[in-house]
Formats: C-alpha cells, structure tokens, sequence
C-alpha cells in the first residue's frame, strides 16, 4: 500500500521544480515566425470563392506551412505589373510599405492582365514588362526585412475548362502565346536577378477540371493546387 503513496510524492516533488512560466515558450515560437507575403492578382486574392480568407491560395498556404510561418495575402483582382495597368502592384508597393511589413518571403504571381488588349491597353506596352519587373524586385529587396523574393510563373489560361463560352475562348486564344512570352522573360528574370523561380503553369496544363468557367481562375480544388505546389518549394529551400 506504500508504493502509491511514493509515487504520488515524487510526482509532487517534480512538479514544485518545474518553470514557473512555461507558456513563455509558445510567444517566442511566434515572434519567429516566417513571414511569407503573397503579391499577385485575383488569382492570389481567391477570385470566384464563396470564401477566399479560407479557400484562396494564400490561405491554404498557411494551413500547409503551419503555425512556424505567418502567411499573408496581398492578392488585388485585375492587378497588372506594368506601370500603365490600373489597377497595377505599385499601388500595392504603396500599400505594403504603408502596413509596415516586414516579409521574410514574398511570393510575386503576375502577368496574366498584363496579356490584356481591348480597353486596357496593357499588352500596348509589353515592352516594359522587364524592366518593370527588375523596379519591383529591387523595391522589394529594399524593404527593411531584406526579404527572399520567388517569381512565379502564372497558371494558364485553360480554353478546356467546363463551360468556357465561345467568346471568351476566342479572347483567351489570342492571350495564350502573350502569357507564354511573359513566362519565358519571368523566368529569365528570376535567373538573372538571382530569385526563386516557382512553375504555376506546367503543372496545371491538361488540368480544365481545376479550374472556373472564364478560363482563367481556378476553382476551390485549383487553389489547393497551388498552394501545395508553393508549398512544396518553401519547405525545400526553408530559411
């Protein structure tokens, strides 16, 4: 009947001993948490979901990552990398400097309204599309965090998606080998300017089922999509 009575008094003594503040542990994790600040269009903003603060790239990206990285999403619908777009990410730039951010990660997704003609004019003015790029990347680099920047190669516009009408397969078919050119120069950019290099458009080709009846966004399981494959890229090259 002594042996119960022993082991109850080495539990006490064991528990007199120990810190007396041991949830100190769990702010310190969060004070160090990667920070990873999504830049994009509609795409990252998680156009066409019923909910995009649980189902949009970004958000997918935190519950993949967990609680060592604070993801944030900086995603604006219609967003163009060139100057002459409106809306364009310089309006964003301002943004993030007004928040005061300090990413340690910033994932740039852009290009697909740069491919636009009709009203918006942006594929007018193509030809800046390097040289804007090289501006925003040094912009970003020259945020106090000094954060890692990764270019992302834009997902495709997919001409097979279910329900695509006539029409807007028509406007897309002209866009397709716009977007191909824009890719071809991220990814000379990203290489040039010594970045990461994410590929959101291989992956997803032959893909229509993941994808919205414009086209262009992806639906709630293309957004999961992109998050693992971001994901997977973070966690290989993890700071």
């Amino acid at each position: 009947m002594k042996q119960p009575f022993h082991f109850l008094l080495a539990f006490v003594t064991v528990l007199l001993f120990l810190p007396a503040k041991l949830p100190a542990a769990d702010s310190a994790t969060t004070s160090k948490s990667v920070r990873v600040l999504c830049l994009g269009d509609s795409v990252t903003a998680g156009a066409r979901l019923k909910d995009p603060a649980r189902d949009s790239y970004p958000a997918r990206l935190q519950v993949l990552l967990g609680g060592s990285y604070a993801v944030s999403n900086y995603g604006v619908g219609g967003c163009t990398l060139i100057h002459q777009g409106q809306p364009n990410v310089w309006s964003t730039l301002k943004r993030i400097h007004k928040d005061k951010c300090e990413p340690d990660i910033v994932i740039i997704n852009l290009g697909i309204n740069d491919t636009c003609g009709g009203t918006r004019h942006c594929w007018d003015h193509q030809a800046n599309f390097p040289a804007d790029y090289r501006v925003l990347i040094a912009a970003l680099r020259a945020l106090p965090s000094k954060p890692h920047l990764w270019l992302c190669a834009p997902t495709p516009m997919m001409l097979e998606a279910p329900g695509v009408s006539g029409s807007r397969r028509q406007e897309l078919a002209e866009r397709i080998p716009r977007l191909d050119e824009l890719i071809g120069v991220i990814r000379q950019t990203a290489k040039e300017q010594g970045t990461g290099f994410i590929d959101l458009h291989t992956p997803f080709l032959g893909q229509p089922e993941l994808f919205t009846n414009d086209g262009v966004h992806p639906n709630k399981a293309g957004y999961e999509a992109i998050a693992k494959v971001v994901a997977q890229a973070l966690k290989q090259t993890s700071p």
